[in-house]
């Protein structure tokens, strides 16, 4: 009888052993295939890309960044209904996944669907609130629909979390400039400048903020 259970045991954990060095294979097999899409993509073959990202989706059923990776692809390629339910899949897939939810707002802005845009980004930084770009992308959102105190504190949490965004220091100034503190936004359009001499609308809001502080005075 010991001799029974003893094969049984064998046959079990050799079998276990089995399972777990193939599912092991095919996640790397799924991770080369995602790699490669990456690479596809850097090098703007969003077809390529597409067909790699498909492979390790196929692999790996919940493979929530390759589900990222292939949302990005095809919005390069117009594909705006598919990439939005790629995005929302790998979300699904993994449900605090910051940049999926950045990459579905940015989608969902470029769309027109401002509110749910905003939704997105909140949701973003409610997962990591470092991310300065996503406070910036929210920020021009709430600016566009009249909350310009909002706008300021993403547009400063921007800049606090990385001085050297040109863009932002821009973008504050520019809707400093909409609430009549016109001092307070040629500071940012000349922060903008020091960081890049070759910002052209910095340059001119600069100039422009400037003659508005000479009426005012």
């Amino acid at each position: 009888m010991r001799i029974v259970i003893s094969l049984v045991l064998v046959a079990v954990t050799t079998f276990l052993g089995y399972w777990l060095v193939l599912d092991e294979r095919k996640h790397s097999q799924a991770i080369a295939y995602n790699e490669r899409g990456n690479v596809l993509s850097e090098l703007k073959r969003y077809d390529e890309a597409i067909e790699h990202y498909q492979q390790a989706i196929k692999i790996k059923s919940n493979f929530a960044e390759a589900y990222n990776n292939l949302a990005n692809a095809m919005r390069q390629k117009g594909k705006i209904k598919e990439s939005i339910a790629y995005y929302n899949e790998a979300i699904r897939f993994k449900s605090n996944y910051a940049e999926a939810y950045s990459n579905l707002g940015i989608t969902l802005s470029e769309q027109g669907r401002f509110e749910e845009a905003i939704g997105q980004y909140q949701k973003a930084l409610e997962i990591n609130p470092d991310l300065f770009r996503v406070h910036n992308s929210l920020a021009i959102q709430l600016a566009q629909r009249g909350d310009f105190s909002g706008a300021i504190f993403h547009y400063q949490q921007a800049i606090t979390l990385y001085p050297g965004f040109a863009k932002a220091h821009n973008n504050l100034g520019s809707t400093l400039a909409q609430q009549g503190r016109f001092e307070e936004a040629a500071e940012h359009f000349e922060k903008a400048i020091n960081i890049d001499p070759n910002y052209i609308d910095a340059r001119k809001n600069l100039e422009l903020a400037r003659s508005l502080v000479d009426k005012k005075s």
